[in-house]
């Protein structure tokens, strides 16, 4: 199986492409920050992958068309072929919004949003040629419902949740998977050095080995096992996500404001 992953060089990205090289995976590691990827390669867990040549990686700046088609073409010539996009990519502003820089906050939209749509239409072609083609997006529970000090990053989530949900119906013709995994807030360089009410109340208590193995474990299932859209990860977001399911909006609204307002 061959898995193409965004947002490569650290973080949840990185740890997927460990645990998938590990289980004998081919992975593309892409990122705009090569630099930090010729540094992680370094690595001794890459070392076996490395020799083997089951690891492309590259300069991909998921925001840029062009970017892509270069990361797919080099994925694809030498490895064969693609099996899986994850769409991981992303980055996060915290603060009341009209005290936050606005370039940052539209940089966020590029990122999150036009580029998790870019990826799932260059990668439509690729997939659909794969027994077990699939696009996993990772969405957030801040897309259950809008979060203060973070309400940006919130609305791209929710933009990933409705673009997997529409993709999931859409793409299943062609014979490829939509999904998305959801996870609550992971201890990361993302969430290092921010301070948001939510973190402050709930903690931080996910790993990114904690996603990084869900994420494995929906690239290595058969298409045909997948049979639910969203993944929640973590009791507080599998929690809130069956809330949202049958709470009425205004109970939503109120545990999200306690949880997320000063």
């Amino acid at each position: 199986m061959n898995v193409l992953i965004t947002g490569a060089s650290r973080g949840i990205g990185l740890a997927t492409a460990k645990r998938l090289l590990a289980k004998g995976h081919s992975v593309g590691i892409f990122d705009i920050d090569t630099d930090e990827i010729e540094h992680v390669l370094n690595d001794k867990a890459f070392k076996k992958a490395l020799k083997n040549k089951r690891i492309v990686h590259g300069h991909l700046d998921v925001t840029d068309p062009e970017s892509w088609d270069t990361a797919i073409e080099h994925m694809d010539d030498k490895l064969g072929g693609i099996d899986v996009l994850i769409n991981n990519a992303g980055i996060l502003v915290s603060g009341a919004l009209p005290t936050t820089d606005l370039d940052k906050q539209l940089s966020l939209i590029d990122i999150n949003c036009k580029g998790v749509l870019i990826g799932c239409h260059k990668l439509a072609p690729y997939l659909a040629d794969s027994k077990n083609g699939k696009i996993i997006n990772l969405s957030s529970a801040s897309a259950i419902y809008g979060q203060s000090e973070v309400a940006p990053y919130a609305a791209s989530k929710f933009f990933v949740r409705g673009l997997t949900e529409g993709l999931n119906i859409e793409y299943a013709e062609r014979g490829i998977k939509v999904i998305d995994v959801m996870p609550l807030w992971v201890k990361s360089d993302m969430t290092k050095d921010i301070n948001v009410t939510s973190i402050n109340r709930l903690g931080i208590n996910l790993t990114v080995d904690d996603v990084a193995k869900k994420l494995c474990k929906l690239s290595s299932s058969p298409n045909r096992k997948i049979s639910r859209t969203h993944y929640p990860i973590g009791m507080p977001a599998k929690v809130l996500h069956k809330l949202s399911q049958v709470s009425p909006d205004p109970l939503m609204r109120f545990i999200n404001s306690k949880i997320g307002t000063k």
